[in-house]
């Protein structure tokens, strides 16, 4: 799909990666929240992310760590916790 535009094969697979990221990053915080999981499991995934980026990627693309802490950090807040059935 992205062939057609002239968009390099790298800045394809950058953006690829980005939206792949943010989406986890959404999905960790919402799956902490329904089960009820306490919220310092929300550091979690950025901490990981941090790490990486450290270990892989230039200094510059650091402040993608703080983009997913507030993504996660969102999704926590923004999800109530799983309705009991009793």
């Amino acid at each position: 799909m992205l062939r057609f535009t002239s968009i390099s094969r790298f800045h394809q697979i950058v953006w690829l990666l980005f939206v792949v990221d943010f989406v986890l990053a959404a999905v960790v915080g919402w799956w902490i929240r329904r089960t009820e999981r306490t919220g310092w499991l929300v550091w979690l995934f950025p901490v990981g992310c941090f790490v990486g980026l450290y270990l892989f990627f230039p200094t510059y693309v650091y402040y993608l760590a703080l983009v997913d802490l507030g993504i996660s950090y969102l999704a926590y807040g923004l999800t109530g916790p799983r309705a009991s059935l009793r």
